[in-house]
Parts: C-alpha cells; sequence; structure tokens
C-alpha cells in the first residue's frame, strides 16, 4: 500500500515541528558554491562548471559534488584532494556569499513564534551552525542536524528520527520543507508530511514526481498556507 500522508485542516492544527532544509531553501547557496567548486577544480587544471550544473548536482554533500566534478572533467583528478580544497575554499567565503532568500528572515522568525524549528542538512553541520549564527537565526531553531550528528545524509531519516525524538513530536504532527528530491524522500522515510519549495535546486513537476503532495514557491508562502488551511491534499 503507498504511504499516505494527510495534512492538518487548518491553523487550529499547526505543525508542532517545522524541519527545514537550508541551501535552496533559506539562503541561496548556489552561487557560492560554484565558485568555491571552480577554484578548486582550477587548482587541478580541470574544467569550470556553470551555476545551473551545480544546481543539478548539491544536495548530496560535498564528496558527491566534487565526484560529479571530476568526472565531469573528463579527467584523472585526486577526488580526496580535490574535495580538501573545495572544502577550504568555500569555508574561506562561505558566510559573505550565501545571501539569505528574500524575505525569508521575517517567515522564519514568523514561523518560530508559533512551532519549533529544526534545521536538517547534508551541509557539514558547523557550516551549517555557523551560517545561521551569522545570519542572527541560531535562536530560532532548537535543533540543527548533519551528517556528523545524524551519522547519515539524507535521504536517510536519521537526521529527522533525532530531532523527533529530541523534541518528543510525533511524525505526523511535523513538516518537512526542502526544494529537492532527497529532502522528499527523506521525509517520507521518515514518516513526515513533505512540503516542497521551488525557490532552489528543482521546478514543481519535479517535487511532485519526487512525491510532494504540496509544492509553494518558496518558504515565504508557508505561513499563509498554514493559516487559510489548504490546499491541505493527501499526498500518495
Amino acid at each position: 500500500m503507498p504511504l499516505r500522508f494527510l495534512y492538518p485542516p487548518s491553523m487550529k492544527r499547526r505543525p508542532e515541528l517545522i524541519l527545514l532544509d537550508l541551501d535552496g531553501t533559506l539562503v541561496d547557496s548556489f552561487p557560492g558554491i560554484t565558485e568555491a567548486l571552480n577554484e578548486a577544480l582550477a587548482a587541478f587544471a580541470a574544467p569550470p562548471v556553470d551555476l545551473e550544473w551545480v544546481r543539478q548536482h548539491v544536495g548530496r554533500g560535498a564528496r558527491a559534488l566534487v565526484t560529479d566534478a571530476a568526472a565531469a572533467a573528463g579527467g584523472p583528478v585526486d577526488i580526496d584532494r580535490l574535495l580538501e580544497v573545495f572544502r577550504s575554499t568555500y569555508e574561506a567565503h562561505h558566510l559573505a556569499k550565501t545571501p539569505p532568500i528574500p524575505g525569508v528572515d521575517a517567515t522564519l522568525r514568523e514561523l518560530a513564534a508559533d512551532s519549533p524549528l529544526a534545521l536538517v542538512s547534508n551541509k557539514p553541520v558547523d557550516w551549517s551552525r555557523d551560517l545561521i549564527r551569522h545570519l542572527g537565526w541560531a535562536a530560532l531553531f532548537a535543533a540543527v542536524e548533519g551528517p556528523e550528528t545524524a551519522g547519515a545524509r539524507k535521504p536517510d531519516p536519521a537526521m529527522v528520527h533525532r530531532v523527533l525524538e529530541a523534541l518528543g513530536v510525533p511524525p505526523d504532527r511535523s513538516l518537512l520543507v526542502g526544494d529537492m528530491e532527497v529532502d522528499v524522500a527523506t521525509a517520507r522515510a521518515a514518516g513526515v508530511p513533505p512540503v516542497g519549495v521551488t525557490s532552489g535546486a528543482r521546478s514543481e513537476m519535479e517535487l511532485r514526481e519526487a512525491g510532494a503532495g504540496v509544492v509553494l514557491p518558496d518558504l515565504t508562502a508557508l505561513p499563509a498556507w498554514l493559516r487559510d488551511g489548504g490546499p491541505w491534499n493527501p499526498l500518495q
């Protein structure tokens, strides 16, 4: 039998927890990632990638990203060294080059006034924590999870399970909001209703095909969706 989620019918049954992806959901990290990756590739005389290529290949962690970039280069590249250079380059400037998506700052504050928020990202957790601190969001999140804390990357649901257990919230009383198929898959694996947003790497069609029953243009649309109670369509 296919997995089926029922979303709350109105604001009277707000989610008790909202889990949020980071890149593409809260912040526009793709130009900064592209710049750092191309600097790393240049160090190995490998050809650069463009922004759209990065949008299509992010989401599975830094090693997967640089492995794909090395394959695209078509020549022998030491993945471990490429990863090391990319991490060093990105860490040096990611705070300055990762702006919030317009309107997200106010939206996070509005959401946090009514429901606990948790961050679940495949970005190294120290980078996530540094970034939300830099943006003034650290106090808004009840939990921040990453591969290092959970021992696994999305779509493994370990990050979500850790948050649900720590905060004592049932999966079906939560929402997970993200911009990629991996976020939808993570939510489904954890038994949490997913909400897709098209502010990042994927289109509405791609998110719906991945199994998101609800897709919004960006996070700023979430408060009104919660308030108005629709479209609360079940996810098959």
